[in-house]
């Protein structure tokens, strides 16, 4: 991997994350469990990457999502906040600069995967949540494959 991760959340354990695990009522991929072991969130860099299929064709990850205290960029806060907004297989793992979420399948064909939520294309056309993937892009197969894909992000790209 490529990418550096400041955290300043702390570490999380192995109790930590099972805890996680009950209170949302999910299992997450041993990849991501690893990578929460490791850094628990925090800020990566580089932080750029391409988002194939969307207008806006790139993004950058502001900071992952970790298992602490802190009211900013808590894992389960993020959770409560998009449960309802999110398709029911992905959690979200991190939020780029823009309110968007950067999310992780966690069961079925997309567990392990890895994708980008758009929120400005969020409501139906009835004003209701979709859920239904039309503003939901595929970013890799692994966060692996996501983390080694991280570039440096250039504002000026994508004026």
């Amino acid at each position: 991997m490529q990418a550096t991760i400041d955290n300043p959340y702390g570490p999380t354990s192995r109790a930590e994350i099972a805890q996680f695990e009950t209170r949302q009522k999910l299992s997450l991929p041993d990849e991501y469990k690893a990578f929460l072991l490791k850094y628990n969130g925090g800020m990566p860099t580089p932080n750029g990457f391409a988002i194939p299929g969307w207008h806006g064709q790139e993004s950058s990850l502001g900071v992952f999502y970790g298992i602490h205290e802190h009211p900013d960029y808590s894992l389960d806060g993020a959770c409560e906040t998009y449960e309802e907004r999110v398709p029911a297989d992905l959690i979200p793992i991190g939020t780029d600069a823009f309110g968007n979420n950067v999310c992780m399948g966690w069961k079925g064909k997309r567990r392990g995967k890895v994708y980008f939520w758009d929120h400005e294309d969020e409501l139906d056309e009835h004003g209701r949540f979709r859920q239904d993937y039309g503003n939901v892009y595929p970013l890799a197969n692994s966060l692996t494959e996501f983390l080694n894909n991280l570039r440096e992000w250039e504002d000026e790209e994508c004026e």
